[in-house]
């Protein structure tokens, strides 16, 4: 019985390892190495999705395919490199950004995550 109250304790964590703004090509790329953590009971991740969050602007980003849906179990992690490079309609001038992350588990709860990064501007 004690059982069914036990949830998932998610945590994120995401280390920038290339962080770029490049004003006059209108280009972002953003890649580091993100890791999910879990403490709690298994969970089953679905409904996952990316964006940069710099100032005003929201920048939705393409999850991976390895990102799409995920099993952790109690004590497991899941960790990997990503990357994205997109192209803007106007140029980003932000210097701090954001990666979000948000999922939703089995038992329908919301988790989000705001990683906080800085921006090489050129």
């Amino acid at each position: 019985m004690f059982g069914l109250f036990q949830r998932p304790k998610l945590e994120a964590k995401f280390t920038a390892s290339q962080a770029v703004s490049d004003e006059f090509a209108r280009q972002v790329t953003l890649a580091g190495r993100l890791t999910l953590t879990n403490q709690g009971t298994d969970a089953d991740l679905t409904g996952i999705e990316m964006l940069i969050i710099a100032g005003f602007r929201r920048i939705s980003l393409d999850v991976p395919a390895e990102w799409e849906h995920l099993h952790l179990a109690k004590g497991a992690s899941k960790s990997a490199d990503v990357a994205w490079s997109k192209v803007l309609d106007s140029p980003l001038r932000a210097q701090a950004g954001e990666l979000f992350v948000s999922a939703h588990d089995q038992k329908r709860q919301t988790w989000q995550w705001r990683l906080p990064f800085q921006f090489e501007l050129r």
